[in-house]
């Protein structure tokens, strides 16, 4: 049994990703679980996770819908494979498929495959999570308390010295005369 770090990213937008460590005795459906949970897709959700090639073309497909592997079946059960019995490379590449109206699609790809810490924890874990999960695109609610928490972070108190209210003019017409120099008979001199 060995730790794997994977790398899934939005296809669509590369900057959006997640970093998993999973055991690899553990399934794809509990990858498949851990995915929805992460970018917050919707629990009940079924999807497809392919084995893929380097150029992420699909070949094996592992259903969440499959209940049992037969052997000769156009699908593996994500529920009854684990995810180490599809690894051929320590750089494999698997795609995961939504089922859903949108068919979201992430790539997945093996950073790291090493020993299992001797400080066991629970897999599988999210260690980094970049940018906004496609599900959450064009959700005004959250883009408004995105700004909002962000505005929140950068406010300063109205009691701080050296700020006021927004587009309050501290300095009078004689104060910036006197900066740009202050003189009333300025010609020029050729």
């Amino acid at each position: 049994m060995s730790l794997i770090n994977l790398k899934i990213s939005w296809e669509e937008d590369d900057s959006t990703y997640r970093s998993v460590e999973i055991l690899s005795d553990q399934t794809f459906y509990e990858l498949h679980t851990c995915i929805k949970f992460i970018f917050q897709m919707p629990e009940k959700m079924e999807a497809s996770i392919f084995v893929s090639n380097h150029k992420w073309v699909k070949e094996t497909e592992i259903s969440s819908v499959v209940e049992k592997n037969i052997r000769g079946a156009a699908s593996l059960s994500m529920k009854k494979t684990p995810i180490g019995a599809l690894i051929s490379d320590p750089h494999q590449k698997f795609i995961y498929e939504s089922d859903h109206v949108k068919k979201w699609r992430l790539l997945i790809e093996i950073i790291t495959l090493s020993p299992v810490p001797s400080k066991p924890k629970s897999y599988p874990v999210c260690i980094l999570s970049e940018g906004v999960s496609p599900t959450q695109f064009g959700i005004k609610d959250l883009e408004k308390e995105l700004v909002v928490e962000a505005e929140e972070k950068f406010d300063v108190p109205s009691n701080e010295e050296g700020y006021g209210e927004e587009g309050e003019d501290d300095m009078t017409s004689t104060d910036a005369e006197d900066d740009l120099g202050g003189d009333d008979n300025f010609t020029d001199e050729l």
